[in-house]
């Protein structure tokens, strides 16, 4: 019961927070300074209007409204809040954590969990933003504790080159979830890329997304340590159908690798078990996008390595 109250909860966020953004929508191109004057002839002024507030517009070229969302407000100053759901496994709904059928280091527990982080945009294209945020543990199995997800600043670059629509993200990011941090790492180089190309007039899209990762840390490896990463090297493609202009059903594939660091060898590259996801995803606004998903192991399908994920994008402001 308390799972459901928490899920239904969340679902309702997601409506209402999507409601107020469409009422709140404006045409492409700046804001245009708004007051009003009230009965009692005092002139209330547009909060945008105060602050300057300043509107781009849009970037044409990028139509995916996964992309769209992720590249953040057109607004000057914006906020962005990332909501985040990462549940049990299909066959035992009442699991604790997730599968990890390689041991690795990591965030495997179920867990409920938000981000929220500010952004200055420079252009259509370019943009900056900076945030952490909070994950609750073990959300309806007692509350386990409470983690600072990694504070965050990334550089962000949208743009097209030829048919493929693309998102470039360059960050860092300190580290403070103490899955991490009890192995001595403390801060990472992060460099994010995601890839769309629409086959012709169809509805049918296809990508290839990119993830690097290098990790920095306190001290020597210890054999606690147990599978600590050097570098970790993700690529995902990916297959979408856009049933609408709004609606998508989605696919993909983890094809990752990892240097250990009980190894002196840098070049040294593991491959973990590869994983699929298959979801849709739901643009009730440019700024708004909602994600559910299951994610599974092809090499071992089965409900116990089947779990149940959300994720969501909230662009305000």
């Amino acid at each position: 019961m308390r799972k459901l109250i928490l899920v239904s909860s969340m679902l309702c966020l997601t409506s209402l927070t999507a409601t107020a953004q469409t009422s709140s929508n404006s045409s492409s191109g700046e804001i245009t300074a708004s007051s009003s004057v009230t009965p009692a002839g005092v002139q209330k002024v547009n909060l945008k209007e105060a602050i300057g507030q300043e509107k781009f517009q849009e970037n044409n070229e990028i139509t995916d409204t996964k992309l769209k969302a992720e590249s953040g407000s057109l607004s000057r100053y914006s906020l962005s809040f990332n909501l985040s759901y990462y549940g049990p496994t299909i066959g035992d709904l009442e699991a604790p954590d997730q599968p990890n059928p390689d041991g690795s280091v990591g965030t495997y527990e179920t867990s409920l969990g938000g981000s929220l982080s500010g952004r200055y945009r420079f252009s259509p294209r370019t943009s900056v933003n900076a945030g952490t945020g909070v994950k609750a543990i073990h959300p309806f199995h007692g509350m386990e504790r409470f983690d600072m997800n990694n504070p965050f600043i990334n550089f962000n670059l949208s743009d097209k080159i030829g048919e493929v629509q693309m998102k470039n993200s360059f960050g860092f990011s300190a580290i403070t979830v103490p899955n991490y941090t009890k192995i001595g790492e403390t801060a990472s180089l992060n460099y994010d890329l995601g890839t769309v190309y629409n086959l012709g007039a169809s509805r049918v899209a296809i990508g290839l997304d990119l993830s690097l990762s290098y990790f920095f840390y306190n001290r020597g490896y210890q054999s606690k340590d147990g599978k600590a990463a050097r570098y970790n090297i993700s690529v995902y493609p990916n297959l979408k159908y856009n049933a609408t202009d709004k609606l998508n059903i989605n696919t993909s594939v983890n094809l990752s690798s990892w240097n250990p660091r009980s190894r002196d060898e840098q070049s040294v590259l593991l491959n973990r078990t590869i994983s699929q996801r298959l979801g849709v995803g739901y643009a009730f606004t440019r700024d708004i996008y909602f994600a559910p998903y299951i994610n599974f192991f092809p090499s071992n399908l089965s409900p116990d390595g089947t779990t149940l994920n959300v994720s969501t994008i909230f662009s305000v402001l």
